[in-house]
C-alpha cells in the first residue's frame, strides 16, 4: 500500500496552476495537521507502506514537527516497510538548512524541488517566488542535511523561453547533479491567471515548437546519465519516483486531505475540495468521500494507458482486452511508436509527446 499526502497551503499563486491550493490561510496548518492525523487514525489504512508522497500546494510549508506528527499517526495506523520512500515536494524559497536537516532527521529521504526555469525574468512571469540563486542554495542546503534522492522540476514552452533558454536552464542545474529531473510542457489551464494573460495577447509556444524542445532535452538528459522512464520523468538507474510507479503499476494507493484522490480495489476516492468543508468534518469526526465503483473493465483500460506512459509498458494480452484495436496495435509497432518487449509492448521515445494520439488510435 501506498499514501498520497495533500498539503493544499500556498504562500502565494503561480500564473500556470490549477491545482487545489489556498493562499493567505496558512494561520490553519495546524488544525489542517490535526485533521490529516484524525483522518489517518479513523480511515481503513493497512500497511505495510511502500512509499509515502506529500504533494500540494507546497508542503515546505510544514515545519519538520508537523510532519513528524503525520508520520508518526501514519506509523501507528499501517507499519512502514523497510526502505520506505517519503518523498515531499518544496518550493525552493521555504526551505533552508535548518528545516532540511530536521526533514531529514525524521525520515524523509527524496525531495522533489520546483525549480522550472533557471531565467529569473520568466520565474517571475510564471508567479514563482524564488528566483534561480534559491534553487542553488537549496540544492546545497538539502546536500548538507543528507539527501542524497533530489529531483529538479523543469517547465519547457514557457512564454519567453525558447530553446535558448531551456539549453540555459539545464546546463545551469544539471551541475547540480540532480538524482532525478521532472521535465513538464506548460499548460495554459482554463481560468487560470496565465490564461488570462494569454487572451489578452501573451504569446506561447506552440506544440511544434514545445515537442522541438521536448526532443533536445531528451537527448540531453540522456546524454547527462539520466534514462526517461516516464513521458515526463528521468533519473539515474535506481532513482526512479518509486511511488510514482506504482501508481503508473495499477497498485493500490490512499489519499488523505483536501481533494486528495486515491484507488484501493475497485473503489476510487476522491475527497472535498473545500478547506472549511475538510476540518469541518474532522471537527465532527466523520469524513466523507466521493465513492467510484470501478468495474474490472474499467481498471484493466486505465492499467494499459498508465503503463504505456513507462518504459515498463503494459503486457500485450492486458491491451486487447481493455479494448485494444489489435490492428492498429500492429500498425503502430510497424510505424514504430510501439515497440514489442517480451510479451509486453512499450513507447518509443518519439512517442511521448504525442501519446495521446497513439493512444486514441489503440484504445476504442
Amino acid at each position: 500500500m501506498n499514501a498520497y499526502i495533500h498539503i493544499p497551503f500556498c504562500a502565494s499563486f503561480c500564473t500556470y496552476c490549477d491545482f487545489t491550493s489556498f493562499t493567505g490561510r496558512e494561520s490553519r496548518i495546524p488544525e489542517y495537521v490535526s485533521a490529516l492525523r484524525s483522518e489517518i487514525e479513523s480511515s481503513d489504512l493497512q500497511g505495510p507502506l511502500q512509499t509515502i508522497y506529500f504533494g500540494g500546494g507546497t508542503p515546505s510549508l510544514l515545519n519538520p514537527s508537523q510532519f513528524a506528527s503525520i508520520l508518526e499517526s501514519l506509523r501507528r495506523k499501517a507499519a512502514f516497510a523497510p526502505g520506505v520512500e517519503i518523498s515531499t515536494e518544496a518550493n525552493p524559497d521555504s526551505v533552508d538548512l535548518e528545516k532540511l536537516e530536521g526533514y531529514r532527521h525524521i525520515g524523509i529521504n527524496r525531495l522533489s524541488l520546483g525549480a522550472q526555469a533557471a531565467q529569473d525574468e520568466l520565474l517571475s512571469t510564471l508567479g514563482r517566488r524564488h528566483n534561480a540563486e534559491k534553487v542553488f542554495k537549496a540544492v546545497r542546503a538539502a546536500r548538507s542535511a543528507g539527501f542524497d534522492n533530489i529531483n529538479l522540476d523543469i517547465m519547457l514552452g514557457l512564454p519567453g523561453g525558447g530553446m535558448g533558454r531551456l539549453r540555459e536552464t539545464l546546463e545551469k542545474y544539471l551541475p547540480l547533479n540532480p538524482e532525478h529531473v521532472s521535465l513538464y510542457a506548460l499548460q495554459v489551464e482554463a481560468g487560470t491567471p496565465l490564461s488570462a494573460e494569454v487572451e489578452k495577447g501573451l504569446a506561447v509556444h506552440g506544440e511544434v515548437e514545445q515537442a522541438d524542445q521536448y526532443a533536445w532535452a531528451q537527448g540531453c538528459l540522456s546524454t547527462g546519465g539520466r534514462h526517461q522512464y516516464e513521458v515526463s520523468n528521468f533519473s539515474k538507474r535506481g532513482f526512479e519516483c518509486r511511488h510514482n510507479l506504482l501508481v503508473w503499476r495499477g497498485e493500490d494507493y490512499q489519499g488523505f486531505g483536501v481533494s486528495a484522490v486515491g484507488t484501493k480495489g475497485l473503489q476510487r476516492r476522491t475527497h472535498t475540495g473545500d478547506l472549511d468543508d475538510y476540518l469541518t468534518q474532522a471537527r465532527e469526526g466523520c469524513f466523507r468521500q466521493e465513492i467510484e465503483n470501478l468495474s474490472e473493465s474499467t481498471r484493466r483500460y486505465e492499467k494499459v494507458i498508465l503503463g504505456l506512459r513507462t518504459r515498463e509498458g503494459a503486457p500485450r494480452d492486458l491491451i486487447l482486452s481493455a479494448g485494444g484495436d489489435s490492428r492498429a496495435l500492429e500498425s503502430l509497432i510497424r510505424e514504430g511508436w510501439l515497440l514489442e518487449k517480451g510479451e509486453s509492448v512499450v513507447p518509443s521515445m518519439k512517442t511521448y509527446f504525442v501519446l495521446h494520439g497513439v493512444l486514441r488510435r489503440l484504445l476504442n
